[in-house]
């Protein structure tokens, strides 16, 4: 466990952030796919003229919606034998993950409290593919200057459920980004189940006319993803304890420009306002070079800090673009 009041809130506050960021990754790719595959009018061979039946069209798009949502969830064991081998569901990534704000290289000496730790990091993440879009994944992350690992700082952090990148699909994820261990200290748990976060969400792609009224590119397209997020126990800053019970909804859209330049952003709601702390964002914020495919190289910018529509309100030394980080990772399957 975390001895300070001041470790606590910053293992919050990192945990916090890591997971928005991954909750983006993940956005990412789904909306990046999605986008590509938004739902064209589809035009019956008897109409050639302009005066296309939008009924029609409405239908082909009611049809895809309910695709998407019945098929969500799909466990397809009868496909077991059928579909890709176990061996061959793995894929992984390293990523180096550069931040724009520097932490000094050393902190005073017996020093037991000191800045959020911004620390240069490579990391590796392993996935599997079970069955269909269900999965588990994990990551391990190398800290360049170990001394300024800190108790909140994750030696791994995983993830699970079921995710589609196709539109009008659902997901469901659990995520655990707090500061878990491969040999944790005496009493210290390999990682806290209940301080992790459920994901229940919902995408959707931007059609026509409002891509267009969106689009200032002939090649734009726009995928958005609808979240309902609930952590069962959070650190509360006011009260200097854990809590039970944190909720919001998020909704975070990606504009393709072109090819594979992309900018994304994303809102939250909170239920219990008072739920909100200093470093929960009202937004988030990126852009970037984002390639799917594995052999490929991908390069983004993301805030994920303090960020509040009134500026005045955000707290010390969050919330600024110098915030954010910059990072580079390469995909690749095995």
């Amino acid at each position: 466990m975390i001895t300070s009041f001041t470790g606590t809130v910053k293992y919050t506050l990192y945990s916090a952030m890591l997971t928005l960021m991954t909750f983006k990754c993940l956005a990412t790719d789904h909306q990046t796919q999605m986008a590509k595959h938004a739902p064209k009018p589809v035009l019956s061979p008897e109409i050639s003229s302009d005066e296309s039946s939008s009924k029609t069209t409405k239908e082909t798009e009611s049809d895809l919606i309910w695709k998407g949502i019945s098929s969500s969830f799909a466990l397809s064991l009868e496909q077991w034998d059928q579909d890709t081998p176990w061996y061959k569901r793995w894929s992984a990534s390293v990523n180096l993950g550069y931040p724009l704000v520097e932490t000094p290289a050393t902190l005073p000496a017996n020093a037991t409290t000191g800045p959020s730790n911004q620390n240069l990091t490579a990391s590796l993440s392993v996935k599997h593919s079970i069955i269909g879009n269900w999965f588990i994944s994990a990551t391990a992350y190398h800290y360049f200057d170990s001394d300024l690992q800190q108790a909140w700082n994750p030696d791994f952090t995983y993830v699970f459920g079921y995710s589609d990148w196709r539109p009008y699909t659902f997901s469901l994820l659990y995520s655990n980004y707090g500061g878990n261990r491969f040999n944790p200290e005496s009493e210290v748990k390999h990682t806290e189940f209940s301080q992790g976060t459920w994901s229940l969400g919902w995408k959707f792609p931007i059609t026509k006319p409002f891509i267009d009224w969106l689009s200032f590119t002939d090649d734009g397209a726009m995928g958005c993803q609808l979240d309902y997020n609930y952590t069962p126990e959070y650190f509360d800053l006011p009260s200097v304890e854990y809590k039970n019970h944190h909720q919001t909804v998020s909704l975070g859209c990606k504009y393709s420009i072109v090819g594979n330049w992309y900018v994304n952003a994303t809102a939250f709601y909170y239920f219990d306002s008072e739920q909100k702390q200093p470093w929960n964002p009202d937004f988030t914020y990126g852009f970037g070079y984002f390639d799917w495919h594995p052999g490929t190289i991908t390069i983004q910018y993301n805030n994920y800090s303090g960020n509040r529509w009134n500026s005045a309100d955000r707290g010390p030394e969050t919330g600024r673009f110098k915030d954010g980080s910059i990072s580079i990772s390469y995909s690749f399957k095995f």
